[in-house]
């Protein structure tokens, strides 16, 4: 199995006591320049999300959300886990945890104004989370995440492929519609362990699930396999491109039609990996379904590439990681007969070994042209020469083992082959070559104009960024722009936001957002209008509150989720200057 180090970002969080605190910006308010600048981000609503109390059979009441999604109509879902029993429930269909849960998952949707309009817990009686969402295109959401729940306190199913827990941890994929109902449910797994570590708020970055444009759901993850009977294996289907386990552990990309039932549900599956272990950390998917990609983790030095790939080949032996990122196309989407194929799958990290990576977050356009960040530690992480577009082309003092993390942006056009693929790569800053501080990036967004978005979490301290026509060197502290929310670290460790723009060569914003606990950023959406949405963790007492539906934090001294709306009144367009 995969040692927990390689996926832990570089903070600490130090659990902070601090007095309650009411609506509106405490401590600390954002700087002239922003409030100067009409043009510049802006918080439209920030809330916490907790209980207020802990539950009877937990260890404490702890809670935070992994991902958020958001629909057509600017909605915002939320899912997440928690250990406390008083979460602000509303319209539930699952009004309190499970008894003797100890960990629930949650699903939450609010308005575009950041109102509450449904919060349910869910969960069987054993420990569920909920780590990926997606919005459905008729106003419900579809979620997935990990449980342990076994037939003594079962997980809720309905219309299930797979209705009885398998063993050692199975995913879970549930949909409710835009009132909260529930409409479909079921576990997904094998005997072995699906999801690794489970139950932790740090397990993966990026998103798990995604849904196109007719409503078919994409999951991805990874499973494990110790070779015992096939019966018992992660389920595939016929027509899978890989239909056998290949290592320890392997990525897989399963794919459901909800308005069928049972077996039928599910219409594609297969195993994706080499002979070592490999993780999905994220799927998209076009919205026609006919391209879907699935990025992650692989310390296999055969995973299974194509040959327009960036790079076929794995580093040399001694390799810790690198990122995969792997595009597929279904000839007929939603059509159990469909054939799969793949149009373009690479390693995505340094050709080194000593290389040490990552992807976390992917987005793609109609045209399947794909965003990937995640965090590094390699100082040759590919970059594409000084007259390609980037911000920051180098970073000489990063150091596998040594060094702090630090996130990068890569795009990619899997039209494309081999190093023409890659438009263009950039480091974002915030690493130390001596591990003081590091930074990670776990999710990322696009808006219409082709701005990205990045979002993470950061331990360095802040420097003003300075554009430059030419690609520098990284900085080793978090640059920040002049319209940030905060320009330093305000704790514990904070999360963090930044714009690059559609070419990829400035910064268009960033901020560090937080209070005086730790605050990590895991789940980023870009809605309709262009807003920016983020969650994740905080222990901060004084996390930055506006319009809230829960303005102070249900347990004060643990952590507790956020959601967080930005409003981004100008695109960062395309200029370079």
């Amino acid at each position: 199995m995969i040692s927990r180090i390689l996926r832990t970002p570089a903070i600490s969080l130090t659990f902070v006591v601090l007095s309650l605190i009411g609506s509106g910006f405490s401590q600390r308010p954002p700087t002239q320049e922003a409030l100067a600048n009409p043009g510049a981000p802006y918080l439209i609503f920030s809330t916490y999300l907790g209980g207020v109390m802990r539950c009877t059979s937990c260890a404490d009441g702890r809670t935070f959300a992994q991902n958020v999604s958001s629909d057509a109509r600017g909605n915002i879902y939320v899912t997440g886990a928690t250990e406390s029993s008083t979460l602000p429930v509303r319209n539930a269909w699952q009004p309190r945890p499970a008894p003797h849960s100890g960990m629930s998952a949650f699903v939450a949707k609010y308005d575009a104004a950041g109102e509450l309009l449904w919060l349910t817990y869910l969960g069987g009686d054993n420990k569920s989370m909920g780590n990926g969402i997606a919005a459905m295109p008729d106003g419900g959401v579809a979620v997935a995440g990990v449980t342990s729940s076994d037939k003594n306190g079962p997980f809720p199913t309905k219309n299930a492929f797979q209705d009885a827990y398998q063993g050692n941890g199975d995913y879970f994929v549930t949909v409710f519609d835009a009132n909260g109902n529930l409409l479909y449910s079921t576990y997904l797994g094998g005997s072995d362990a699906e999801g690794g570590d489970l139950f932790v708020d740090d397990t993966g970055g990026g998103n798990i699930i995604a849904v196109d444009a007719r409503g078919l759901i994409y999951v991805t993850g990874f499973t494990s396999w110790s070779g015992t009977h096939i019966g018992d294996r992660f389920p595939v289907t016929s027509n899978a491109i890989q239909p056998d386990p290949a290592g320890p552990s392997d990525a897989f990309l399963s794919i459901f039609d909800v308005t069928k039932i049972g077996a039928d549900s599910m219409i594609y599956s297969s195993f994706l990996g080499g002979h070592r272990n490999d993780i999905g950390h994220s799927v998209t998917a076009n919205a026609a379904g006919s391209l879907i990609t699935v990025a992650g983790y692989t310390d296999s030095d055969d995973f299974p590439t194509t040959k327009n790939g960036y790079r076929r080949h794995p580093p040399p032996p001694g390799f810790t990681s690198n990122g995969f990122v792997a595009q597929f196309r279904s000839s007929k989407p939603g059509d159990p007969s469909s054939e799969y194929s793949a149009v373009y799958a690479t390693y995505l990290g340094a050709d080194s070994s000593e290389a040490r990576d990552d992807v976390y977050g992917i987005t793609q356009d109609a045209n399947g042209i794909i965003l990937a960040t995640g965090r590094t530690e390699s100082k040759n992480f590919p970059m594409n020469g000084p007259e390609a577009p980037s911000i920051y082309n180098s970073a000489h003092y990063l150091k596998p083992h040594a060094s702090g993390d630090e996130p990068y942006l890569v795009k990619i056009d899997p039209s494309l082959d081999g190093e023409a693929s890659l438009i263009y790569s950039t480091f974002l800053g915030g690493a130390s070559p001596d591990g003081l501080w590091g930074t990670f990036a776990t999710s990322v967004g696009v808006d219409a104009n082709g701005a990205a978005y990045v979002g993470g979490q950061t331990s360095a301290p802040g420097v003003e960024y300075v554009y430059s026509p030419n690609p520098v060197e990284a900085p080793m502290p978090l640059p920040y722009t002049d319209d940030a929310l905060f320009t330093s670290d305000q704790g514990d460790g904070d999360a963090i936001l930044m714009q690059i723009s559609p070419d990829g060569r400035r910064l268009g914003y960033s901020t560090f957002l937080g209070g005086k606990g730790g605050d990590r950023l895991y789940g980023l959406t870009v809605d309709p209008d262009g807003n920016v949405i983020v969650t994740g963790l905080t222990a901060s007492s004084d996390f930055p509150v506006k319009n809230p539906a829960e303005p102070w934090p249900g347990n004060v001294g643990e952590q507790n989720a956020f959601v967080t709306k930005f409003g981004f009144a100008s695109s960062a367009g395309g200029e370079t200057h």
